[in-house]
């Protein structure tokens, strides 16, 4: 199945109003519910999950026409540990992180404490037995209070800079300025990138479309707020 544009951003705008909802619920649950808190792990866990399918969104919108074939698009929809991985790669956007930190906790240094992300969502709602060592996982003795409030606060700068991106690609602004956001966003996921990167291909993604470069310029006043009101050639 291939996706038009316009329905690309209606997933967009559908995947992250889930996340912001599964967000509120899982918020709710970790710091207003009176009982253990492990419940809001796996609500958080679903929540990154569809932060990640709305970046796999974001990265196709401006090329849709330009995919022929889309079964790895499809494919990566349905593998949970590639949608909750990509839900970070909002960090592109957006450095904002917000952790809890506890140094005799090892899980709590960790953003992939239990070594999965989907190992993390399964302990949070069900009862298991270790076929090795024989041992019973009960969520509400084995999750503590803080490792599921440290990943539902982790959701804090991640959902930030998706709701941003909501809105510029809803507004009114020209197809170029809304295509340069996804170009960025296309360059993150398929090339290997890391944050010290930002400066150098938000520059070689420049062209002589004005709108396209505000976008740009855009993109690293949301990335790099200290700098607020400067392009990026001012940042070497």
């Amino acid at each position: 199945m291939d996706l038009k544009k316009a329905e690309i951003l209606s997933l967009y705008n559908a995947t992250t109003e889930n996340c912001y909802e599964l967000f509120k619920a899982a918020l709710h649950m970790a710091t207003k519910y009176e009982g253990k808190k492990y419940v809001s792990l796996g609500i958080a866990e679903l929540a990154l999950e569809e932060l990640g399918k709305s970046y796999s969104l974001l990265a196709q919108y401006s090329k849709p026409h330009a995919i022929s074939d889309w079964k790895q698009f499809w494919k990566d929809w349905r593998a949970h540990e590639i949608k909750a991985a990509r839900g970070f790669f909002y960090e592109f956007f957006c450095t904002i992180r917000v952790e809890i930190t506890n140094p005799t906790d090892p899980l709590l240094s960790e953003i992939i404490p239990r070594g999965k992300f989907s190992v993390e969502k399964e302990l949070a709602f069900y009862v298991d037995i270790d076929k090795n060592s024989r041992a019973i996982h009960v969520p509400g003795e084995n999750i503590s209070d803080e490792e599921a409030m440290s990943r539902v606060f982790s959701l804090f700068g991640l959902l930030n800079p998706a709701l941003k991106i909501r809105d510029w690609l809803n507004s009114e602004e020209p197809d170029d300025f809304k295509d340069a956001i996804s170009d960025y966003a296309y360059v993150t996921l398929t090339e290997e990138v890391y944050q010290q990167d930002i400066p150098e291909i938000l520059q070689s993604l420049k062209g002589s479309n004005k709108d396209y470069n505000r976008a740009l310029d855009d993109i690293w006043d949301l990335f790099n707020p200290d700098k607020l009101g400067n392009d990026v050639d001012q940042t070497e």
